[in-house]
């Protein structure tokens, strides 16, 4: 496994600690129980009419524990295996030729990681925790096995797909349409939606323990150009990005600024109205 530089993870620990509460159980179709923010994206997807899968906590019988730098999963490496984050954060990416990375999607507790990787043979991208990260391993022979009996999971496998898809889709948008103050601050929002919907955070701020050279890998931008947004979205009174928080000091303009609104986090369509 490759390891990011030395800084970047020595930072990232000593965050780490800071993104490991504890989360409610939720219930399957058949009682069962499911930890935490997964549990709530299965009930969320029970609210949009969605029966969860009866098999999806069987699934969840191999916990894997990583380190922050590690690399979850490595480009090209063999695919059929997904990981749904229990705790912490990973991001997806890939790395150019010349060595540039980057940044597909990061994420939050509740996620699944490899998605895009559990049905094929090679795995599309890297994954590398951020944070200290405890996440479930789901292997794609199990997932055939318990399609076999439970068609639910199918058809919740198929609506966390596009939900990412939804995410990624925003995110051509931020990189290719928006100013790099639109960019920083719908990213943002993004995140803190996410996190909020996990059982993560506040209405006035939320953990976030991107630094900027990760912020400027996801959103296309430098580093140096990440801070100074990051300065005028504080001097601004907008938010503020500080020590692994970021805090929301009006979220109401940030949103206007950004052209925010959380249908397609929420699964409720596309991005229509400047709303949280």
């Amino acid at each position: 496994m490759r390891h990011t530089p030395p800084a970047e993870a020595s930072r990232n620990l000593r965050l780490a600690a800071d993104f490991h509460a504890a989360y409610p159980p939720e219930l399957t179709g058949d009682g069962e129980l499911v930890p935490g923010p997964f549990g709530l994206k299965l009930e969320r997807y029970a609210l949009q009419g969605g029966r969860p899968p009866r098999s999806i906590r069987s699934l969840m019988a191999h916990k894997r524990t990583f380190e922050p730098g590690v690399q979850v999963m490595q480009q090209g490496d063999a695919g059929g295996v997904a990981y749904i984050i229990e705790q912490g954060w990973t991001f997806s990416s890939s790395v150019l030729r010349n060595g540039s990375r980057q940044i597909l999607d990061v994420q939050v507790p509740g996620d699944v990681a490899g998605l895009q990787s559990l049905p094929v043979p090679t795995a599309a991208n890297d994954v590398t925790a951020i944070t200290k990260v405890h996440a479930f391993e789901i292997q794609l022979d199990a997932v055939m096995d318990a399609i076999s009996s439970d068609a639910d999971l199918a058809a919740f496998i198929f609506w966390l797909a596009a939900r990412q898809n939804d995410v990624a889709s925003v995110r051509i948008i931020d990189i290719g349409r928006r100013t790099s103050v639109e960019r920083v601050a719908h990213f943002i929002l993004e995140l803190a939606t996410r996190l909020r919907l996990a059982g993560i955070g506040t209405d006035s701020g939320f953990p976030c323990p991107l630094t900027q050279y990760l912020l400027g890998d996801a959103l296309g931008l430098t580093s140096v150009h990440v801070n100074r947004v990051l300065r005028d979205l504080r001097t601004s009174g907008l938010a503020h990005h500080q020590r692994g928080w970021i805090s929301l000091l009006n979220a109401g303009e940030l949103s206007a600024v950004a052209g925010f609104s959380s249908a397609y986090l929420r699964g409720t369509g596309a991005e229509y109205t400047d709303e949280m």
